[in-house]
């Protein structure tokens, strides 16, 4: 026991904050992509258009998260850097296409 020495550069994680910052990453990629899917029918948008749409959304919110939220590091936060670019992002894509029929339907339903 006493012959094992700890490496400084080793992360340490504790499970239950890394469950909360996962749990606080769903709920805003859900709420942001309620907010896009809103957006995509109002604005009429089928098809590849309203996939690339959500996808290019996606890419800007995690972009926000990396740079605002992280600071440029997010390995304090997450157990893998790239968490932030990929957690709940298919989640989210539920809510999206949700909210973007919901508003294409009542919106542009005599096009």
């Amino acid at each position: 026991m006493s012959g094992q020495q700890i490496n400084p550069d080793d992360a340490l994680y504790v499970d239950m904050y890394i469950a909360k910052n996962s749990q606080t990453m769903t709920f805003i990629r859900s709420s942001y992509s309620a907010i896009l899917g809103l957006a995509a029918g109002t604005l009429g948008l089928t098809n590849w258009s309203g996939f690339i749409f959500y996808f290019l959304g996606s890419a800007f919110l995690s972009l926000l998260i990396f740079l605002v939220k992280a600071k440029g590091n997010p390995s304090p936060y997450f157990r893998q850097p790239l968490d932030v670019f990929t957690e709940g992002v298919l989640g989210g894509m539920l809510s999206y296409i949700l909210f973007w029929t919901l508003l294409y339907g009542i919106i542009h339903v005599y096009d």
